[in-house]
């Protein structure tokens, strides 16, 4: 206790003159210098390491700073005194903002500086443990007060890489991944589906104002006419039908009766509207707007049978009004 009085001491007399103290130098160049051997944080042992420790008298637990001695990198490290537990480093745990890059953050943590001049870039490791297939993970805690049940589940950020299928993942940690969004190293994205094998994959219904496909003539080559259309429409067979549930729990079918087509029949009379997914088992599924040309000349057809017959009809009724 004697000790730490006398430095406390001297560093006060030190401040009221103005002068520098130096702990390992002659020549402190601020209010206060500690100049030692460099050394980059040990992992075990006893011995000092670092510059400038903190510890308490009672307590097993060491805040240790210091500069590398194989790089030019600063550090601090919470840890035991025997330095084979290490512990949270807490910045601010009443409140307050920290910034890294930035004087005046304006978030809880802000990286950069507002104006660019200081870039804000952050980089997530994976981890080591485990199969070595967990990329980096960010975890969203709920809001206190959870409406539902499932409202009060974290939210996962998360990075995987197993069965050679790298994507990355956004989803609630109780509901799973199958209900989340994933994107996948291609670009392909999935909304409740883990391995989209196209651009936009969803499990589930899509509302929007309107869906666009592109049509511009210069992206087109070899146009030609559909043929026979009404005969491939009248080859057609519409159905009502209810999607089985019990069979495909995770596709988020709904219970309603719906209509529509069967993919395979229309597979047989007009192929180019239907698609196989990249899976072993081939499901397939129908592009119904695409059926629409079809619809068209379909009604063109029919429409000059009308007025062929309207024709004939006309020149029936002139013979015999005769």
């Amino acid at each position: 206790m004697k000790k730490i009085v006398f430095i406390l001491f001297i560093l006060a007399n030190a401040s009221l003159v103005e002068a520098q103290t130096g702990i390992g130098t002659t020549a402190p160049v601020n209010k206060l210098q500690v100049e030692t051997a460099t050394a980059n944080p040990a992992t075990s042992g006893t011995a000092a390491n670092g510059n400038l420790r903190l510890s308490g008298i009672s307590a097993t637990h060491v805040l240790d700073f210091g500069l590398s001695n194989s790089s030019n990198f600063s550090w601090m490290q919470s840890r035991d005194k025997t330095y084979g537990t290490n512990y949270s480093l807490i910045i601010n745990p009443l409140g307050g903002s920290v910034g890294i890059g930035n004087v005046s953050p304006a978030g809880t943590l802000e990286i950069g500086s507002s104006n660019g001049t200081v870039p804000g870039y952050l980089v997530l490791n994976p981890t080591t443990t485990g199969s070595g297939q967990e990329g980096a993970e960010i975890n969203i805690k709920p809001a206190p007060i959870a409406t539902t049940p499932n409202a009060a589940q974290t939210w996962v950020i998360d990075q995987v890489s197993n069965n050679n299928n790298p994507r990355l993942r956004f989803f609630p940690s109780i509901s799973g991944e199958d209900n989340g969004l994933t994107i996948k190293d291609g670009g392909f994205v999935g909304i409740g589906v883990p391995s989209p094998t196209v651009k936009l994959q969803v499990n589930g219904d899509i509302i929007a104002n309107s869906i666009a496909g592109s049509s511009d003539i210069r992206y087109k080559t070899n146009i030609r006419p559909v043929e026979n259309a009404l005969d491939k429409v009248k080859s057609l067979r519409g159905v009502y039908f209810n999607w089985d549930l019990i069979a495909f729990p995770n596709k988020e079918f709904t219970d309603k009766t719906e209509i529509g087509f069967i993919a395979q029949e229309v597979e047989k009379v007009l192929p180019e509207v239907v698609t196989k997914d990249k899976t072993p088992e081939e499901y397939r599924s129908v592009k119904y707007d695409k059926v629409v040309a079809l619809l068209v000349e379909a009604i063109k057809e029919q429409q000059k049978q009308i007025d062929s017959l309207t024709i004939k009809v006309y020149k029936l009724s002139k013979k015999r009004n005769r």
